[in-house]
């Protein structure tokens, strides 16, 4: 049985030759392309795709963000990070919010449809997390770890420079809900304005 695909990336060209290797491959259908997270978690809701193939670096919404929310209303979607960064943050940050895997996008064709097969078997693919994971010390922990995961949401949409208006709009929520829970992630990583919240983000390699 064909494996069906969505692929999100903000860059056209990297999306079409994806296409024509997956197609090529014989395995998979590719039912949908987007560049951007919002159409994204549109495209998952009304297509189903067995396997998302997606960036994080992409307008409107941001794949961290995008993540939780199709993972919230759909949660068996198995999702596979493809990405040119190679920072252990990120590759954590998407497996705690429930990716399947993730890869670098200098993979080879051969090892990417490898992964989006094993993904799709319910597999988990993260190439040397567990090494670094191994070396991580107390300091070096990701902010994202005390966060619940409507704060990790908005705590990437924040890091990104949104207004507490935009947040409420992409996440579909409550001015007020959306200060609040900003105000809640201050407190908690012990930040007092979105600046600071920004250099924290960037030390712990979370900014895109």
């Amino acid at each position: 049985m064909s494996i069906k695909i969505i692929i999100a990336d903000d860059h056209v060209i990297m999306r079409q030759g994806l296409i024509q290797m997956l197609q090529a491959d014989g395995h998979f259908t590719v039912i949908g392309e987007c560049g951007d997270g919002v159409s994204l978690i549109n495209l998952v809701l009304t297509e189903s795709p067995d396997v998302v193939l997606m960036d994080i670096s992409m307008p409107e919404m941001s794949g961290l963000v995008a993540i939780d929310k199709i993972l919230a209303q759909r949660p068996m979607t198995r999702i596979l990070v493809l990405s040119m960064h190679n920072e252990r943050e990120y590759m954590e940050a998407m497996r705690d919010a429930g990716a399947k895997g993730y890869l670098q996008k200098e993979t080879s064709a051969d090892a990417l449809v490898q992964a989006i097969k094993q993904v799709a078997a319910g597999k988990q693919i993260f190439p040397g997390l567990e090494s670094l994971t191994a070396e991580t010390s107390p300091a070096t922990i990701s902010p994202l770890s005390v966060l619940t995961r409507r704060e990790r949401e908005v705590f990437f949409l924040v890091a990104a420079g949104n207004t507490s208006k935009r947040i409420a709009e992409l996440l579909t929520m409550s001015l007020k809900t959306a200060e609040n829970h900003r105000s809640n992630i201050y407190k908690k990583l012990n930040v007092s304005s979105s600046a600071e919240l920004i250099r924290l983000a960037g030390k712990a390699g979370l900014l895109e």
